[in-house]
């Protein structure tokens, strides 16, 4: 009787635990996140091995899902079904706590695949906010990343797919007939119809710079509709949830030497879609109001490590302050 009050006392525990650690995933992700809750997290992992036990379990339960990071986002949801289905035709879902204790785990873990950024820590390849480097594809294309950024390359017989997750890279596209080259975001699908470009991606918004020949953008908008179009060389576009926004004007040729020195040349764009994009530069968390700040515009070439949003203060009217949380707020004057 003992032992086994014991084992039911230990497995109420690991429930426990388990929604501790979903608890802590769920705050070091979110935007209120402070240096000191990293500490008291790691602070609370020394209280007990169990708790290192257990994060790792999760930990690992999410590796073993990394198969399925390339099909449907609800095939968690089926695998639930499909357990609990199977449940109904066993006692063991009522009688047995073993049992109870697995599809907890299963489910604090389909709760966390959906709400964390699982599928940028899956991700194929990925980038720290402060780093650029350099990649060749197998197909001899070579692309270019920096800061904060993360994409999957989808190759098969028929199609050359880089899913960009989110961030910032720059494609030089190898040619192949039989293969087209095609750039998908939240927001757009990219079709390589030359070989030079680069690609920004962060929050539903996508930014397309073209260096040479040109690209076909499609987007579906919200209503079921498309928009189609192509952008040449020496044009740039933003793409978000209300489709292609007009063309602008860039030099190629500065807009190239500023990714090689690691600043960004922009032209007349929105102070939101740029905040955007330096987000992906900033270990910090940027906080501002998109509507409100979306009528300045901005032309600059701003460096990328940091300093921007300081150049940025004294030019524009706005200003940046670091609240409580350690996020940069930036609000208009």
């Amino acid at each position: 009787m003992n032992q086994h009050s014991q084992q039911s006392t230990d497995e109420v525990s690991d429930i426990e635990l388990m929604e501790q650690v979903a608890i802590w995933l769920l705050k070091l992700e979110s935007e209120d996140c402070t240096e000191q809750d990293r500490i008291d997290f790691i602070h609370w992992q020394q209280q007990n091995p169990k708790h290192v036990e257990i994060l790792k379990q999760m930990q690992n339960t999410f590796e073993q899902f990394s198969g399925l990071k390339k099909q449907s986002k609800a095939i968690p949801y089926k695998v639930i079904e499909q357990v609990i289905q199977q449940s109904k035709t066993r006692s063991i879902f009522k009688s047995n706590p073993i049992f109870i204790v697995i599809l907890t785990t299963l489910l604090t873990s389909t709760f966390l695949w959906q709400v964390l950024p699982t599928s940028y820590w899956l991700a194929d390849t990925r980038n720290n906010y402060n780093q650029w480097s350099e990649h060749t594809l197998t197909d001899h294309s070579d692309i270019k990343i920096s800061g904060n950024s993360a994409y999957n390359v989808l190759f098969d017989k028929e199609n050359r797919i880089i899913e960009l997750l989110t961030g910032n890279i720059l494609i030089d596209v190898a040619k192949d007939a039989n293969r087209p080259f095609i750039i998908k975001t939240e927001s757009a699908q990219i079709r390589a119809l030359g070989t030079r470009f680069i690609v920004q991606h962060n929050k539903q918004t996508t930014v397309l710079t073209m260096l040479h020949s040109t690209t076909e953008v499609t987007v579906k908008l919200a209503n079921g509709q498309s928009q189609v179009q192509q952008v040449h060389a020496g044009e740039q576009i933003i793409i978000d949830q209300d489709g292609l926004h007009p063309k602008q004007n860039i030099s190629v040729e500065l807009t190239e030497k500023a990714w090689n020195e690691q600043m960004l040349m922009i032209n007349l764009m929105p102070l939101d879609q740029l905040l955007n994009i330096l987000q992906t530069y900033e270990k910090q968390k940027l906080k501002y109001d998109a509507a409100t700040l979306h009528p300045i515009e901005v032309t600059a070439t701003l460096p990328l490590d940091g300093t921007g949003l300081k150049l940025l203060q004294r030019s524009l009217p706005i200003t940046v302050q670091t609240d409580m949380f350690g996020r940069k707020v930036i609000q208009k004057k």
